[in-house]
C-alpha cells in the first residue's frame, strides 16, 4: 500500500484518504448504533413481556414509560412512537449516503487518474506503459467497492435493529390501548 501512495498523484491520494475516511465513519456508527440499539430493543422487549404477564404499565425503562406515567391516549401514543422511530433511525442517512457515494468516489478517483496518465504519454505508447498507470486508478475504484459494501451491510443491519426496537414500542402501544 504504501508503494502505492508514493506513486499515486495527488487526486487519487485524496480519494483515498476520502474513502478511508467514508469507512472509519462506518465502523464507528455501526460500533456505537449497534449496541445503542441492542440494548434498546432487549428493554422493549422486556416491557413487551410484562405487559404481557399483565403488567399495567411499561417498564421503568421503555421508551413509552415517561409517555404513560399518568394517562395515556392514542395520539400521545402516536408521539412516542415517532419519536423513539426517529431516535432509533439515527444516523442511518449517513450511512446510506456513504454506501451509495463511495463507489462513485472512487470512479471519480480512477476517471481522472486515467485522464493523468494519457495526458503524460507521449509518443511511443505500449502497454508496458499503459498498463501501470491504469492499473493504478482502478485501485481507487476497487477501494471505493471495498468501502461501499460494508457500508450497504451496515445500514441493513441498523435498519434491522431499528425495526426491532420500533416493533416492541408498537406492540407495547397495541397491548396498552386494547386495555383501554
Amino acid at each position: 500500500m504504501i508503494a502505492w501512495i508514493d506513486k499515486a498523484g495527488t487526486v487519487a491520494v485524496v480519494v483515498a484518504v476520502w474513502l478511508f475516511v467514508y469507512l472509519a465513519l462506518v465502523v464507528w456508527i455501526f460500533l456505537y448504533r449497534y449496541f445503542v440499539l441492542r440494548g434498546w430493543a432487549k428493554r422493549e422487549n422486556s416491557s413487551v413481556q410484562s405487559l404481557l404477564g399483565g403488567a399495567e404499565r411499561p417498564n421503568f425503562d421503555s421508551s413509552l414509560y415517561p409517555c404513560v406515567r399518568q394517562s395515556f391516549g392514542p395520539e400521545l401514543m402516536k408521539a412516542c412512537y415517532e419519536s423513539a422511530t426517529k431516535d432509533s433511525t439515527k444516523l442511518l442517512t449517513s450511512i446510506s449516503a456513504i454506501a451509495s457515494t463511495a463507489p462513485f468516489v472512487g470512479l471519480f478517483g480512477t476517471i481522472v487518474g486515467i485522464l493523468q496518465a494519457f495526458a503524460g504519454f507521449s509518443e511511443g505508447v505500449t502497454l508496458s506503459t499503459v498498463a501501470p498507470a491504469i492499473s493504478e486508478a482502478l485501485v481507487v475504484t476497487a477501494m471505493g467497492i471495498v468501502v461501499a459494501i460494508p457500508a450497504y451491510w451496515t445500514h441493513l443491519l441498523l435498519k434491522r435493529k431499528a425495526y426491532e426496537v420500533t416493533n416492541a414500542i408498537k406492540v407495547q402501544i397495541d397491548i396498552l390501548l386494547s386495555r383501554t
